[in-house]
């Protein structure tokens, strides 16, 4: 079986299409395998150093964005496509399976047009416009919440969950609090806004630090800020004299995991599941501009069985982070109650049932591909080789 898995653009699409190639791989280890994404985006470096093939295709989202922003993402459906096809040609794929973000819609599309066999992964509780979309056409439909279900067509969709990084388990809080220098009996904080940081959250805590003055000692974060803001909150901890492990971004996440107590993140789809899987206690707050309000969805999913709390944006402010962290570090029982609830909704074998809706999938039609590029359909002999 050969496999071409697009998507990216965020580490929120990314990092469950990656938990889905390691499973394949894990079952053939020479399986032929290819992602697509966005040029310039996350992916290329992220992919290069886990040992994956990356191809670019230039696109952009067109939810959210003014008009001028548009008509360029538009401008750029028709060259998308072409390098899809092209790509498609190339590497004659078994099966295309598309996790979201703006390469995705282009590459899933040219699978149906040249009749590969097509799985799309929605991992939001609300699914964007462009899965919806091609919900109708693609041949299934896997999703992460139960309640996403009910937008696409009843035949093709199976609830999965969504795949986590295999590399996020296997760290203790003991090893992980060695690693970055902290301290072990201190409640530990874990702050970060996704692959591009949260301007809003790393204000909010900055402001809360000096009326955390008295709980110096008994507390210390985990901080990843994004670029932009790194040197200022870096500058903050030093300055209150609070001890802090602050980046733009943390490539190793599954210390900074392992060490948190709790996280105050945004409410990203592979954030949400990631924090279920690993059994964290969170504060959510929801990217109020995120396409359809996903991420309050997201967020309701798990506040709803008690494995998190949720502060919509308009309400974040020092004083609000203050008191969380005060309540927090007066009630370790109730993080660990929150903590247990969170693993409950956890979906540990996505990965597995992902992995094997894709092979059923491939198998489905055998050798029927790239009729847009042959007059005649051509079945190679033997169809597809099993997994």
């Amino acid at each position: 079986m050969k496999a071409i898995i697009a998507g990216g653009g965020t580490g929120g699409h990314l990092f469950p299409a990656v938990a889905l190639a390691e499973e394949l791989r894990s079952r053939t280890t020479d399986l032929p395998l290819l992602f697509v994404g966005v040029e310039g985006g996350v992916e290329a470096s992220l992919l290069a150093a886990r040992g994956f093939e990356f191809e670019g295709i230039r696109a952009s989202g067109l939810q959210g964005k003014r008009l001028l922003s548009r008509l360029r993402s538009l401008m750029l459906i028709p060259s998308g496509l072409i390098r899809s096809l092209s790509i498609l040609r190339g590497f004659r794929p078994d099966v295309v399976v598309g996790f979201g973000g703006y390469a995705s819609a282009a590459v899933v599309l040219s699978a149906v047009l040249a009749r590969v066999p097509t799985v799309i992964h929605e991992q939001n509780a609300v699914p964007g416009l462009a899965n919806r979309w091609l919900g109708k056409i693609v041949d299934r439909v896997a999703v992460a919440f139960e309640g996403a279900s009910d937008f696409f067509p009843e035949s093709k969709v199976r609830v999965t969950g969504n795949p986590v990084r295999t590399e996020l388990f296997g760290v203790s809080r003991a090893e992980a609090v060695t690693r970055l220098d902290l301290d072990p009996d201190r409640l530990t904080i874990l702050i970060f806004g996704g692959s591009q940081g949260a301007h809003r959250l790393n204000e909010a805590v900055m402001e809360a630090l000096p009326m955390l003055a008295d709980e110096r000692e008994q507390i210390q974060f985990i901080h990843a800020t994004g670029p932009r803001d790194c040197a200022a909150v870096r500058q903050g901890y030093d300055t209150g004299g609070y001890r802090a492990v602050v980046e733009p971004f943390f490539q190793a996440m599954a210390a900074v995991y392992a060490a948190a107590d709790f996280c105050v993140c945004r409410a990203g789809a592979g954030t949400v599941v990631e924090l279920c899987a690993l059994g964290k206690p969170s504060v959510l707050v929801p990217f109020p501009f995120a396409a359809n309000d996903h991420q309050r969805y997201n967020a309701e999913a798990v506040v709803a069985s008690g494995g998190a709390r949720m502060v919509p944006d308009r309400e974040l402010s020092g004083a609000a982070m203050a008191e969380i962290i005060r309540t927090f570090l007066r009630d370790r029982e109730g993080l660990e109650a929150m903590a247990r609830r969170a693993k409950a909704l956890a979906k540990p074998d996505a990965a597995i049932r992902l992995a094997d809706l894709v092979i059923q999938t491939a198998r489905r039609a055998p050798g029927v591909r790239f009729s847009l590029f042959n007059r005649d359909l051509r079945r190679e002999a033997g169809g597809c080789r099993h997994v």
